[in-house]
This record gives structure tokens, sequence and C-alpha cells, in this order.
């Protein structure tokens, strides 16, 4: 449903956009790319919005009955749900904070490019799992941080970053990617291998 949800949604970007990147958006649209300067280097409010996403998200996950049901749900269902855990309510609201999300998300990428393009974001969603398994977040759930994600975005940022001033064409920085996906699975399954 995912998958299919996603297709529908790029297909519809590019029918109602007609593949066109729209240009002179209006101010509140891109005003999370502005900058302020603190010291000699210039910061978005953008990057602001996104570490206050993190604290809030570290805090609820760690420290609030919420978050310790969402971990139990995510390690099983079925045990979650025989701990008196309403589950499908708990689906229903993780997937509309994460649908909430990926909207900042996608206002903070058109504040930094100042567009709106039918194109943008194609390999973002691997940049993202690749992120979350190098931080240490089980694909097979109940296991992962917020801190363990952040260190996973700085690698994965840095990694695209390096392999971009390398001059590396980006098709194979999307296979590079997807090969560290690979390995992360793969050591998240033979760690929990283990762990049994």
């Amino acid at each position: 449903v995912t998958l299919g949800m996603l297709n529908v949604a790029f297909a519809l970007t590019h029918i109602y956009s007609e593949e066109q990147t729209v240009s002179n958006l209006p101010g509140p649209l891109t005003a999370l790319g502005e900058t302020f300067p603190l010291g000699r280097t210039d910061i978005t409010y953008g990057s602001l919005v996104t570490i206050a996403l993190f604290l809030l998200f570290a805090y609820a996950l760690s420290s609030t009955g919420w978050g310790r049901h969402v971990y139990a749900l995510g390690n099983s269902a079925e045990a979650a749900r025989l701990n008196g855990i309403r589950t499908s309510r708990l689906t229903v609201g993780v997937y509309t904070v994460a649908g909430l999300l990926y909207g900042v998300a996608a206002l903070l990428l058109i504040s930094r490019t100042g567009v709106g393009d039918p194109q943008a974001g194609q390999t973002d969603n691997l940049d993202s799992i690749t992120a979350v398994v190098l931080g240490g977040t089980s694909l097979f759930g109940g296991r992962g941080s917020v801190l363990g994600t952040f260190i996973g975005v700085l690698i994965v940022g840095v990694f695209r970053n390096g392999l971009q001033l390398m001059g590396v064409a980006s098709i194979y920085q999307t296979l590079i990617t997807g090969v560290l996906v690979i390995l992360a699975v793969t050591v998240d399954q033979i760690s929990r291998k283990k762990a049994r």
C-alpha cells in the first residue's frame, strides 16, 4: 500500500504540475530557508525546526507512555495488543504523525531550494532508510533511537556531500547508498540472530 501510494502521489504530482518546476513561490513557503547570523555562520530557520523536531521526538519516544507503546508495537503488535495497547488506534496515530513530518520535510525542501520541483526527492526515501538503519534502528521493529537516527543522518549527509565534491554522478551515489542499506540490514539481521 505504501509503495502503491508513493506511485499514485508521484504520478499526480507530475500530472498537476504538468512536469514543470514552479518558481516565484510565496514568501511563507520559503521562509524556513531564510538565514540569520550566528557568529560567522548563517543558520537557516529550517535547521532550527529540524533540531527542535529531533529533540521533541527523542523526548516523546524515550520518556512518555506513547513512546513505549510505539516501541512495543514495533517489537510485536500481537504482544502489545495482549498487554492492553490499542494497536490499531496507535498505528493510525503513528502514520498520522509520520504524514505530518513528511509534510514538514517537504516544506523544508521547498524552503531550501526555493522552487517546487516535481522531480525533487525521488531518492530521499532511500537516504532516510539508510540513515535510520545506520543509526541503529532495526527494520524488524522494536529497537532504535532518535539520537542514533540523527547520527545516521549526519553520516549519510557527509557521505553524499563527499561524493558530490568528488564529482561522482548521482546515479552512482544512489547505487552506493543502496549498497550501504543492504550492508546495514545484513548487520542488523546478524546481530538479531546472535541476540537469540
